[in-house]
């Protein structure tokens, strides 16, 4: 382990502590060619200048996301109870890296600062694990759906999900509030708990990596093999309506159970895309820490790992985009409430238009009754159209 500085390379995978062989003893064997060293000089360009971007509009959109999610009718489903938790909770992740990227670009050294350095090591660690496991309920209340609706009106329900995030919160607490004893005032790593270092970082690792991993690769394979089944049999049996009526031009009719589920689906589809990198590459580093046979020059992996970073940092950032593009009512209650004050400008426009025609009208029909009764001839003007309903 590594000690804790002020660089912003110490979040790894989106932690605080850095468990990465060091860059200055890796080019020892002479392995490391210029080009590598220019490649990680300009992807750490690249991280300082899309880390604040991926940052500001993930808060943003979490938040917007969030207060969607809180909204009727939207509310009342459990799914989006853990999606607006997850919004919570990736706000705090970006806070904790927001925090690192401003401290390292400007020079304020807070991790200097008494408890900042814990602090920010903590809401990593919390933040992370609360947001992968509330993925996992995600996809696993998605293959309820799927599999067995009749268990998903029992299991699926706002309580059962209280409690998931009220279990995940406390778990993630009890475990993680090691961190806060690890590391000392000024962000430096404690030897006399280096054991219950190595203890957190396996834990958070099964914890944060191979077993949400595991479970959701195998819901999301038994979620596209249903889905294809179901869509196998729909198809056959449009196929055998179709010879039966003899209507060669049919309305496509959109799966109930397809509908309700896309959105949840592309969420962790997503999610699982974007992290499978930054978890590929952290496993090789810490099956790397205890081969110390030939393998690639630690500054390749450097550059790598910076690469997979941005994606990773970009999933706790993207929801919002997920759920406009594959979310129909999220984007509907979503224009509802925070566009509602340029609709209501936009009706009032129209209404006062409407109002202002009708009224020219009626004054225009007055002059000519008023013509009418003292016997002049009234022509109307071909400029004056009746008025359309």
């Amino acid at each position: 382990m590594l000690q804790m500085a002020e660089p912003l390379h110490i979040l790894q995978d989106g932690r605080s502590i850095n468990n990465a062989t060091s860059y200055n003893d890796s080019c020892t064997d002479g392995t490391c060619a210029p080009s590598y060293d220019q490649s990680f000089a300009t992807m750490v360009k690249v991280e300082t200048i899309c880390l604040p971007v991926i940052c500001v509009l993930g808060l943003i959109g979490n938040s917007l996301s969030t207060i969607t999610f809180l909204r009727k009718p939207l509310r009342d489903a459990p799914c989006s109870l853990y999606l607006a938790t997850r919004g919570i909770s990736d706000n705090g992740f970006l806070l904790s890296l927001f925090l690192v990227w401003v401290s390292s670009t400007f020079n304020l050294k807070l991790s200097q600062v008494k408890g900042v350095c814990q602090l920010t090591i903590f809401m990593t660690y919390v933040c992370g694990c609360v947001s992968v496991w509330l993925c996992v309920f995600i996809t696993t209340e998605n293959f309820l759906l799927i599999h067995n609706p009749y268990v998903a009106r029992r299991v699926c329900c706002n309580q059962v999900a209280r409690i998931c995030i009220i279990v995940v919160l406390l778990l993630a607490f009890g475990v993680y509030n090691i961190s806060l004893w690890i590391i000392n005032e000024d962000c430096s790593h404690n030897p006399s708990f280096s054991l219950l270092t190595q203890v957190l970082v396996y834990s958070d690792t099964l914890l944060t990596l191979v077993i949400p991993t595991v479970i959701i690769f195998v819901l999301l394979s038994m979620i596209a093999y249903k889905m294809m089944k179901i869509i196998h049999v729909r198809r056959l049996h449009d196929t055998v309506l179709e010879r039966l009526t003899q209507e060669k031009q049919r309305p496509k009719k959109i799966l109930p159970i397809a509908k309700v589920t896309k959105m949840l689906f592309v969420v962790s589809v997503t999610f699982f895309a974007l992290n499978v990198p930054s978890h590929v590459m952290r496993l090789m580093l810490l099956i790397g820490s205890f081969t110390k046979g030939a393998r690639t020059a630690p500054v390749v992996q450097a550059t790598i790992q910076v690469s997979f970073q941005l994606i990773y940092y970009m999933s706790f950032s993207v929801n919002i985009c997920v759920y406009a593009l594959f979310g129909s009512n999220f984007r509907k209650l979503f224009i509802k409430t925070f566009c509602r004050h340029k609709n209501r400008s936009r009706s009032r426009f129209i209404q006062t238009e409407a109002i202002n025609l009708v009224r020219r009208r009626s004054h225009t029909i007055n002059i000519c009754l008023a013509e009418k009764s003292n016997g002049a001839f009234v022509t109307i003007s071909q400029d004056e159209k009746p008025f359309d309903s």
